[in-house]
């Protein structure tokens, strides 16, 4: 047995990893075998517990040599002729070989950072000449040597945004054991608990999950609490070091470790990872491209080189595409202290106008059929977005800001973020030097407050919008404030200048507005459906479907058939409306827009109270329903328009007393605590997309789809005349489908006809809301 290394503790969260290696070491095929990885990962540390477990296996024993500080060729075979007892004067490879090449043997080579080049052809000489030789080796990247087979070390699995709150899904997880095994070496009675769960959890998603870094920031809680060494670490990278009681790695700090592994790099490649630094999120091509100041072909091959180094990991995608990210540590060290003062102010304009057309590509793309991508594509990048925002602000460079956060109204609208959204324009909207900049954020806040039900504040900001617009002779402008305004009305129950304001903003956006245009006569129709000029409505809704169907807008699309689907029960087309209701809520929850399901939940259940009222199951639906919405409003800060409101609270008092309170208030938890799409499903369920009125059309009713909607108003409560009115029919047709009904029923009374009708509705539609 030849000279080992010390043994080292075992690891922790390594189990996979060892068994992987120890197999591939146990393939004869294998007799190269790379470990790599980013620096702090633990490849040393994995190494050695291999050469400690198999070494033995070997007929004539194994070997770890450390060639970290070697810097030229003969330092390397001096250090290698000394690990393995050569006491030549003048070691060279031949040496090597004549005397491994009789051997089963392990040679371990750990700390091949900056010797790749000088040990590459040495290895490949042994391993083609020595058959019993068995090499592994340790290092950011593969040798290149035929045959060698790299194994990839990943870091540790750390908290997510998902779990971190979760005390024992936690405390299973590789990096948070690690932190506490080492923390109660120096703070014995350490425990994980309720109070400081997300500051461990936070340090250990800073710490990227290397094991070096975590044992650094454990030996600091000797006399730290982890909250107050996060704030350390916001402020310095240096907070993350210690002794050699605390590591066994030849690094006394998490800053001394990243400058020796970046050592390695040219001062090209160094030059590109520092303007590739700011990203928060992983990144794809494009966008390193855009921020990077070599040509296409360079940037991709400056990435190749720095993925194959380990200083850039990849990730892949489901579609395929691959993603690129950078560890945190990384990119702190970079920000700290590669980038001057004057570099940084550069590399941070670079990332300012890549998000800005990042937003204004999103400000079209969530218009369009692609608009599910779109969130997507902003929550990805919104960290980034974020730190562009608050490096703009503070720099004073407020224009730009606004026009991002301008651009993103409509994903400010359709999440959770629209308090987020009114933050940022109110932090860059008033005084900007740019009058049409000025102009488009104060409109963009004005409507995000009106949305929030701020009418007051919405309403003032528009003003001045307005005004701002109009001094621009910017008539598409001031079109988009009136309609606003007509919505601020509209909310103070106004119609009469909701009506004015709309007409006026129909007239100016015609010609060169299409999309306000449209969205104008939408609002227009729901204000006159609300004033009962159903023709009117009738009419601004067609033209304002037909210009989103031909735009291919499916998000207002879907919102334009909520005020289509009302306006045609209002017609006395209950199956219609359901129909529209249907489909547009379906859309909505495809898209993700929270937003639009929290206003299709309410509408919808309004609308199925109104239709199917003596169903029990229906009041079921609308509780949860209610519920569900409620949460989304709370979760999102958008409110609801005051006339909804209204009837929600009326229904949901209602809903109370048919039910009982006990069984309403559990419904209504059970929908806050469903998420939207669950919600959405628990509405329509089992409704299968078809009609209602059809519940008693099918093939063994005795009732045609007229009779079926007149026998289902009976059952509403309605007279005679109210049910003409409500299908558009004249009184005694009413009366002549009231006859025929009675007859094929053999009903004597419109309460026995109300009570086959909700029979019926209890056989079709009853099932578990949930």
């Amino acid at each position: 047995m030849y000279s080992t290394r010390q043994k080292t503790p075992g690891l922790v969260g390594r189990e996979s990893e060892s068994t992987e290696i120890l197999n591939r070491i146990a393939d004869p095929q294998v007799s190269i075998l790379t470990i790599t990885g980013p620096v702090g990962v633990g490849k040393s540390r994995l190494a050695s517990v291999i050469f400690h477990e198999i070494s033995e296996d070997f007929r004539h024993g194994g070997c770890f040599v450390d060639i970290s500080d070697v810097c030229d060729e003969n330092g390397l075979l001096r250090e290698l002729s000394a690990a393995l007892g050569l006491a030549d004067t003048a070691p060279g490879p031949l040496r090597l070989v004549e005397h491994l090449r009789e051997l089963h043997f392990l040679l371990v080579l750990d700390g091949c950072d900056r010797p790749r080049t000088l040990l590459t052809p040495i290895v490949a000489r042994l391993a083609r000449e020595c058959p019993g030789l068995s090499v592994i080796v340790t290092g950011p990247e593969r040798l290149g040597v035929y045959g060698e087979v790299r194994f990839g070390l990943q870091p540790l699995a750390v908290p997510t945004p998902e779990n971190r709150t979760d005390l024992a899904a936690v405390r299973r997880l590789p990096s948070v054991q690690l932190f506490l095994q080492r923390t109660r070496l120096v703070r014995p009675n350490f425990v994980l608990t309720e109070e400081n769960l997300e500051a461990v959890s936070q340090l250990c998603m800073r710490t990227d999950g290397l094991p070096m870094a975590i044992e650094f920031a454990a030996a600091r809680m000797k006399l730290l609490s982890p909250q107050r060494l996060l704030r350390q670490l916001e402020r310095s990278l240096s907070s993350l070091s210690g002794t050699e009681f605390d590591t066994l790695s030849r690094h006394r700090g998490m800053d001394d470790a990243i400058e020796r592994f970046l050592g390695g790099l040219t001062d090209r490649e160094r030059d590109f990872l520092t303007r590739l630094a700011p990203f928060h999120r992983e990144f794809d091509f494009a966008a390193a491209d855009a921020v990077s100041t070599t040509p296409a072909a360079e940037t991709r091959e400056l990435l190749e080189a720095l993925v194959d180094k380990s200083v850039l990991a990849t990730t892949e995608c489901a579609d395929g595409d691959l993603l690129i990210m950078m560890l945190g540590l990384t990119r702190q060290y970079l920000l700290e202290r590669v980038a001057g003062v004057d570099g940084l102010v550069h590399i941070r304009a670079a990332h300012a106008r890549y998000f800005l057309s990042v937003a204004e590509r999103a400000a079209a793309g969530l218009r369009s059929p692609a608009h599910g991508k779109w969130l997507q594509e902003i929550d990805h990048w919104l960290p980034d977005i974020t730190g562009v925002l608050h490096h703009l602000i503070g720099a004073g460079e407020t224009v730009t800001a606004a026009r991002i956060a301008s651009a993103l109204r409509l994903y400010w609208q359709a999440g959770t973020r629209i308090r987020e959204g009114i933050g940022w324009l109110e932090a860059c909207a008033d005084g900007l030097p740019d009058p049409a900049v000025a102009a488009a954020a104060q409109r963009s806040l004005g409507e995000l407050l009106l949305y929030r039900g701020e009418l007051d504040s919405a309403e003032k900001w528009l003003t001045r919008a307005w005004r701002g617009h109009e001094e621009l002779g910017d008539g598409t402008g001031a079109a988009a404030c009136l309609r606003r305004l007509a919505l601020v009305a509209y909310g103070r129950g106004d119609l009469v200048e909701a009506d004015r304001l709309l007409e006026e903003c129909v007239a100016i956006s015609w010609i060169d507005a299409a999309g306000e245009y449209a969205e104008a006569l939408r609002d227009l129709a729901e204000c006159r459906r609300a004033s009962g000029d159903l023709p009117g409505a009738r009419r601004a809704v067609d033209q304002a479907l037909d210009i989103f169907l031909s735009a291919k807008d499916v998000c207002n699309l879907a919102l334009t058939n909520y005020v289509q689907a009302d306006i045609m029960l209002d017609l006395g087309d209950q199956s219609a409306a359901i129909e529209l209701y249907q489909a547009a809520l379906l859309q909505m929850a495809e898209l993700k827009h929270l937003a639009g399901i929290a206003i299709g939940l309410e509408r919808f259940a309004i609308l199925l109270t109104h239709c199917r009222g003596r169903s029990t199951d229906t009041w079921r639906r609308a509780a949860h329903a209610f519920g569900a919405a409620g949460r989304i409003r709370a979760v999102t800060g958008r409110a609801a328009p005051a006339t909804t409101a209204i009837q929600v609270d009326s229904l949901t008092a209602h809903a109370r007393v048919r039910l009982g309170e006990e069984e309403a208030g559990r419904l209504a938890a059970a929908g806050a605590a469903a998420g939207p799409e669950a919600a959405v499903a628990g509405l329509l369920t089992p409704l299968d997309c078809t009609k209602f009125a059809a519940d008693w059309q099918d093939s063994d009713s005795p009732l045609t789809q007229r009779e079926a909607e007149v026998a289902g108003l009976v059952a509403d409560g309605l007279t005679n005349r109210e049910i003409a009115r409500r299908l558009g029919i004249a009184e005694w047709t009413a009366v002549n489908h009231l006859r025929k009904i009675m007859r094929k029923l053999d009903c004597s009374s419109r309460v026995q006809v109300a009570g086959w009708v909700n029979r019926r509705a209890e056989e079709r539609v009853a099932g578990p809301v949930e």
